[in-house]
């Protein structure tokens, strides 16, 4: 048997139990970029979006397996990032951490201006960049204040968000089961799967335009590993919560997209402003369903950016006690808590307040896209990772990859293939532009500071 290696949490509190690890991976994945995004998804695919759905389903259960097996033998603050700099060295390890940074900041600006268009539901004059600011300020103060607050307010949203999509598919399940049987609204069905122009409305072209969308609202799960350094039981959390998690994420995304294209005709629900799930229950005359989904989806967005601020927080705090970024960014408060790397990563989100108010139409799909790239390095790092990883190492892996190598190969070559479809799509190529971009600022700062400042791995 190998030497267990010791837990290191780089003094941060383990404070997170495991139904808390898990709920906190559910609510990070599950935001706006479900709710709202698989709307603009469903404009651009057709039916054929649930091909899309599974494919980066596949992905994420890959990933995820991979992660696991490193993460239960490092549990590690900053988990990824670390592994990927032990794999191929601290400037790759630096280049992964940036990213997730990157991919976080823009994520939850994206979310925080969609709280603020979704308000516009009920308040239509209402500045849509306000509801934004007030979030962000009051999670930015929750995550100073207690791991465990943070813990315990996550696993209350996520489970708000879990009973709602299930609601959401036994309502829409029902309303094409009553179709079948020759009652409730005329418009629901299993045929509304083929019915309206086919399963591939817009041909290949148009599902593979959706890949974006579909890999944003996947996105974050790999949040998991990164509260290893805080769990109360990494060693015994970690491989449940993959495995739960994994599934759950799955069965939820396909199932609520499944549901809302057979409840209701793609075309009726593609080409609105409004999240689909919302224009759903409106259109079958119950308005105060449709505001009730509405306050989720908000609910999601703002559980969606809490975690964010938390794992921004926690990869800049991991970068810092490499030597990556300046010192002083590890420093804790009284809770426990890296305050400035916590207060830089709520500064970098306060930037998508300003473009809100600057353009409130067009935030939404600017800042989304530009998350993709990161989203995908990220992604590729973390099995290229495992892939060396496992060649290294020495001893019996408690949770190993099943299937290695052809496992995490297939995830690798899924994933050139999502980027390949995103470059290649006028709507989506920005991300690709807007992610290289910002590698490019990592390698000047790697260049100028970073590779100068970094220490050798003692943990």
């Amino acid at each position: 048997m190998p030497k267990r290696r010791r837990l290191a949490s780089q003094g941060l509190k383990r404070s997170l139990n495991n139904r808390q690890m898990q709920l906190l991976s559910i609510g990070g994945v599950i935001g706006v970029g479900l709710f709202y995004g698989s709307g603009v998804a469903l404009q651009l695919a057709g039916p054929s979006i649930l091909i899309d759905y599974a494919i980066g389903g596949v992905i994420v259960l890959i990933m995820m397996r991979a992660l696991g097996e490193m993460t239960v033998e490092e549990p590690l603050a900053g988990s990824f990032s670390r592994h990927a700099e032990r794999a191929m060295g601290p400037m790759v390890g630096f280049l992964t951490g940036g990213m997730w940074w990157f991919f976080w900041v823009s994520t939850v600006m994206s979310e925080l201006s969609a709280i603020g268009l979704l308000i516009q539901y009920w308040f239509p004059a209402f500045p849509p960049w306000i509801p934004g600011l007030v979030a962000l300020v009051l999670f930015t103060f929750a995550n100073l204040s207690s791991v465990k607050v943070f813990g315990e307010v996550e696993f209350w949203f996520a489970v708000l968000k879990v009973f709602a999509i299930a609601a959401f598919i036994m309502v829409g399940l029902l309303l094409a089961l009553m179709a079948v049987w020759g009652g409730g609204h005329h418009e629901a069905g299993f045929s509304n799967l083929w019915r309206y122009h086919g399963f591939f409305p817009k041909g290949l072209g148009g599902m593979l335009q959706a890949f974006s969308l579909v890999v944003l609202g996947y996105s974050g799960v790999e949040t998991l590993a990164v509260t290893a350094g805080e769990s109360e039981d990494p060693l015994d959390a970690i491989p449940r919560a993959v495995s739960n998690v994994s599934w759950r994420i799955l069965i939820l995304y396909l199932g609520s997209v499944f549901v809302m294209l057979i409840a209701f005709p793609w075309s009726a629900l593609a080409g609105h402003h409004t999240s689909p799930y919302v224009l759903l229950f409106a259109r079958i005359g119950l308005p105060a369903a449709a505001t009730i989904i509405n306050a989720i989806i908000i609910t999601s967005g703002l559980s969606s950016s809490n975690t964010g601020l938390y794992g921004g927080s926690r990869m800049l705090f991991s970068m810092s006690h490499k030597g990556f970024l300046p010192a002083s960014i590890q420093r804790l408060n009284s809770k426990k808590v890296p305050k400035h790397a916590v207060w830089i990563t709520g500064l970098g989100m306060s930037v998508g307040i300003l473009i809100t108010y600057l353009a409130p139409n067009s935030v939404y799909v600017w800042i989304s896209s530009a998350a993709s790239f990161a989203a995908l390095w990220t992604w590729g790092t973390i099995m290229i990772s495992e892939i060396l990883f496992r060649r290294t190492f020495q001893g019996t892996l408690r949770y190993p990859m099943p299937g290695w190598p052809v496992i995490p190969v297939v995830g690798l070559v899924l994933i050139a293939a999502t980027l390949a479809a995103i470059a290649v799509s006028p709507l989506t190529h920005i991300s690709v532009w807007a992610g290289a971009l910002w590698l490019l600022v990592l390698v000047v700062w790697w260049l100028a500071y970073g590779r100068k400042s970094n220490t050798p791995t003692s943990d």
